[in-house]
């Protein structure tokens, strides 16, 4: 069982409490309304002389609601007819126990939702039942239908819908507020994601070695390091072909083969190339680094498999450095001489008045203004609607006509278009919100637990056996 609120997904996932309430029950009986002794009889509906007629058995006592018998009957079969085989193969006991967990654990959070005042609009179901439709790639007539083929009415789904958003608006305060992931939690992530993909990658490398003894003495080691220096400088910055120097210059096995150590499984490099090799790009040529055997250079000819993203796979963003004149209305000056104003400015720059000058002389946009109006690179898709549709046909150079905004009236300027690979942006927005789905569930299942521990629950259901899901109770 997912503790975090999920997006609907499909028609089926619409009955939001499939294992926790049924079609007709309205958020569970009061205590009020029925004996706790199961089995008693109660009057007919005319409350005169007719024959007894058995109530519900109680199988839970939640908090100050009750779960019956009918209520279980009618989830569990729910789950048999939507699930199949998988679930027919479990022994009944525990299937009716894993169900009547999931029940009381919902009632339980019905319940904190109410003492805590959270209410759902009816507008809010409204959309959440559109939400529904549309991932089901219905319209309302048809998905109308579709419920009344499940056996369900709209009222009845309606308060489905209003219950689950309840739960989720519950979850947000209680455990969502909670949830805090930081630079450092998403640097760990994407380091131990780079660690294994390492390891599933494999190395094609040249190594030019120029080796140490164990014993050797501060003059040998810095003869050795000052040959391998010399060696780097005729491969790097003379143009040498590092395979005929580490033929000729190697003091490695590999030197006969030009260094060619072949390929090279990520999770088998040697350890004093562990550090090194995963961060060359193809063609590199390493720094000089000291291993067991003395002082080496690397050349990465090739990698494959677990390599970052493809081109394709890159996120590529659209910015422009543009700048702003904006002017407000305000006490002294109207909407209409605020308009008349941006007019002639906008003459005076069709006539070549520099655009930074008189950004900074009569801008109201405080945070621009001393910097002629510079907004600096942006993103044309997240500024207002009516700024990004001025910035969408302008040139590098070309100005705009004056446009209304919320703020007043503004003209802007284009002085460049780039685009800018955001994939290290989009990598680290991912990996935060995958660890805040993971810290979500944690804490939604230390709460779910709390949540149980801490409420009134009697469990009188015959052969009932704990699970997992029961939050400890």
């Amino acid at each position: 069982m997912r503790y975090r609120a999920k997006p609907h997904r499909t028609l089926l996932a619409a009955c939001l409490a499939v294992a926790a309430t049924t079609a007709g029950a309205q958020g569970g009986p009061s205590l009020d309304d029925f004996s706790l002794s199961p089995g008693l009889s109660s009057p007919s509906a005319g409350g005169g002389t007719g024959g007894a007629q058995t109530l519900d058995e109680i199988v839970a006592v939640v908090g100050d609601g009750v779960v019956l018998e009918s209520e279980l009957d009618n989830a569990v079969a729910q789950i048999r007819a939507r699930a199949g085989q998988r679930v027919n193969q479990a022994p009944p006991n525990v299937l009716r126990s894993q169900v009547l967990d999931r029940i009381i654990l919902q009632r339980l959070q019905m319940q904190r939702a109410e003492q805590r005042g959270i209410q759902v609009s009816d507008e809010e179901i409204d959309q959440g039942i559109a939400r529904i439709a549309r991932q089901n790639n219905m319209d309302m007539a048809q998905f109308t239908r579709a419920v009344a083929g499940d056996g369900m009415s709209m009222q009845q789904l309606r308060e489905q819908v209003r219950n689950e958003l309840m739960i989720s608006k519950l979850r947000r305060q209680e455990v969502m507020s909670q949830v805090v992931v930081t630079d450092a939690d998403v640097d760990r992530y994407l380091e131990n994601q780079s660690l294994r993909e390492a390891e599933n990658r494999s190395y094609r490398l040249r190594r030019l070695l120029i080796s140490v003894a164990p014993d050797a003495d501060d003059a040998a080691l810095s003869a050795a390091r000052e040959r391998i220096d010399r060696l780097r400088t005729r491969i790097v910055d003379e143009g040498a072909d590092f395979a005929s120097v580490a033929a000729s210059q190697s003091q490695g096995e590999y030197a006969a083969d030009g260094g060619d150590m072949g390929w090279i499984a990520g999770d088998a490099l040697p350890e004093a190339l562990t550090d090194v090799v995963p961060g060359l790009q193809r063609g590199e040529i390493s720094d000089v680094f000291r291993g067991l055997d003395g002082f080496q250079i690397v050349r990465l000819e090739a990698r494959r498999g677990g390599a970052s993203a493809p081109a394709e796979q890159r996120v590529m963003v659209d910015e422009v450095k543009a700048r702003h004149i904006l002017l407000r209305p305000n006490e002294i000056r109207d909407d209409e001489r605020t308009r008349e104003l941006a007019r002639q400015l906008r003459e005076r720059l069709e006539a070549g008045a520099d655009f930074a000058a008189l950004a900074r002389d009569y801008s109201d946009d405080s945070a621009t203004a001393s910097q002629g109006g510079d907004m600096g690179w942006v993103q044309p898709q997240r500024l207002p609607g009516a700024s990004r549709a001025q910035l969408a046909d302008l040139a590098a150079g070309e100005v705009s006509r004056i446009f209304q905004t919320g703020n007043g009236y503004e003209i802007v300027k284009v002085e460049d278009r780039r685009q800018r690979d955001q994939t290290r942006e989009a990598v680290r927005a991912e990996a935060r919100q995958a660890l805040g789905e993971q810290k979500s569930e944690e804490e939604g299942q230390l709460w779910l637990r709390k949540l149980r521990d801490e409420a009134y629950v009697d469990i009188r259901m015959p052969g009932y056996q704990s699970t997992p899901t029961a939050g400890g109770g």
